[in-house]
C-alpha cells in the first residue's frame, strides 16, 4: 500500500505559523523593500546578508545528509551570485578592509552545532533560505526595471532547470519526508525561528 505525500500546505503550516511574525517584521523594515530602494541599498543588503548566508550554508552541510548537502551546494551558488553583484557595484568584499572575521564573529557557531546534532533543525534553516529565494524573485521583478542594467543576480532563481516553482515543490517534498514525526517538526520550527532571529540583527532589527 502506498502512502500519499503530505500536501504542501500541511508541510509548511507549522513553519509558517512559527515564523510569521518574525518574517513580517523583517520584510516590513528592510531598506531594499522601500519604494525608492537604490543600488546602494542593494549593495548594503548583500553585505549584511552574506555573513548570515555563509553561517547557514555551514549549518546545512553539518549533518552530512544528502538532501541538505545539495541545498548547501545551492547556497554556494547563491553566495557566488552575491559576490558577483557586489563586484559589479564596486562594493568591497568581506575582508578587503580588515573585516574578514565578520562572517565568523557575527554569526553564532551554535547554528552549525545544533544542525549537526539534529538534522531537522537544519531543515528549518533550509526553509528560511529556500523561501527567501521566492521573495528575491518578487523583489527582482519589482526593482529590475528601475535599477537596470545591473543584473541583480542574487534575486534571480539559482539552479532551477525545471523552473523555480518545481524546485520549491521538490524542496517541500523533501522537507515533508524529513519532518515525518512531531519531534522533527518541532526541531524544524526551532531551526526556522533561529534562522530569522539570527538574520534580523544583520539589519539592525
Amino acid at each position: 500500500m502506498t502512502t500519499n505525500p503530505p500536501a504542501i500546505a500541511d508541510v509548511l503550516r507549522p513553519l509558517r505559523a512559527a515564523t510569521q511574525a518574525l518574517h513580517e517584521a523583517l520584510d516590513s523594515q528592510l531598506p531594499i523593500a522601500r519604494a525608492d530602494a537604490s543600488l546602494a541599498d542593494y549593495a548594503a543588503h548583500l553585505r549584511a546578508l552574506r555573513p548570515w548566508l555563509q553561517a547557514v550554508r555551514a549549518a546545512l552541510a553539518a549533518p552530512g545528509v544528502p538532501g541538505l548537502d545539495r541545498l548547501a551546494r545551492r547556497t554556494d551558488r547563491r553566495l557566488a551570485a552575491l559576490a558577483l553583484d557586489l563586484d559589479d557595484l564596486g562594493a568591497p568584499s568581506a575582508g578587503a578592509h580588515g573585516t574578514a572575521r565578520e562572517s565568523v564573529d557575527a554569526m553564532p557557531a551554535a547554528l552549525s552545532e545544533e544542525a549537526a546534532r539534529d538534522p531537522a533543525f537544519a531543515w528549518g534553516l533550509a526553509y528560511v533560505v529556500e523561501g527567501s529565494q521566492l521573495g528575491g524573485m518578487a523583489m527582482h521583478k519589482r526593482l529590475a526595471p528601475r535599477l537596470a542594467p545591473h543584473p541583480m543576480r542574487y534575486f534571480q532563481p539559482v539552479d532551477a532547470p525545471c523552473g523555480p516553482a518545481a524546485q520549491w515543490k521538490d524542496f517541500v517534498a523533501q522537507l515533508g519526508a524529513a519532518l515525518a514525526d512531531p519531534a522533527a517538526e518541532e526541531s524544524a520550527r526551532r531551526g526556522a525561528t533561529a534562522g530569522f532571529r539570527s538574520l534580523m540583527p544583520r539589519f539592525g532589527l
